[in-house]
């Protein structure tokens, strides 16, 4: 759907659209569903991993008006959304924990990080001992940075939006 939808999301007033198949908006989801009958919808994650902030909340709820006005269905005034970043799976690099134990991070979320920067720590919080060290894979932007520090093997840390040469 992303012909349909990209269009949408440009007038958000969000950052970062990403444009990808994953498993959890495909045939199983309410999204796919509408998305299916004609009904755009369009899943919003909110930065950081099981946090909302009220910023992200504003600035969406302004591309909100943006989008009524669109429409027709606001007659009032509207903000000129952000120039989103769009990209598609093959740019976006997972961070994972190998490790179970406490997720300390060391940079903050949409930060621009060089493949070789640390992004955080995981620790035994019974010995108080680093078992891991995650460092970014690639040049870009941290645009999905956990929150919640409680880790298991395999939990997703982050993602980094690979971006050629320097981030921006």
């Amino acid at each position: 759907c992303a012909d349909t939808l990209v269009p949408f999301a440009k007038r958000l007033n969000i950052d970062y659209i990403w444009v990808h198949g994953a498993a959890t908006v495909l045939e199983a989801t309410f999204a796919h569903s509408l998305n299916t009958i004609g009904t755009p919808v369009l899943v919003v994650e909110m930065g950081v991993g099981m946090r909302l902030t009220k910023d992200y909340c504003n600035e969406l709820v302004d591309g909100i008006f943006v989008e009524m006005k669109d429409l027709g269905i606001w007659q009032g005034d509207v903000i000129e959304p952000k120039k989103a970043i769009v990209s598609t799976d093959g740019e976006v690099h997972y961070l994972n924990a190998e490790y179970a134990g406490v997720f300390v991070p060391t940079v903050e979320h949409w930060t621009s990080v060089k493949k070789g920067d640390k992004i955080g720590e995981i620790i035994n919080p019974l010995e108080g001992v680093i078992k891991e060290e995650i460092f970014s894979d690639c040049d870009g932007i941290l645009f999905t940075l956990r929150e919640y520090p409680i880790v298991s093997e395999g939990s997703l840390l982050g993602r980094i939006l690979e971006r050629n040469g320097a981030a921006s």
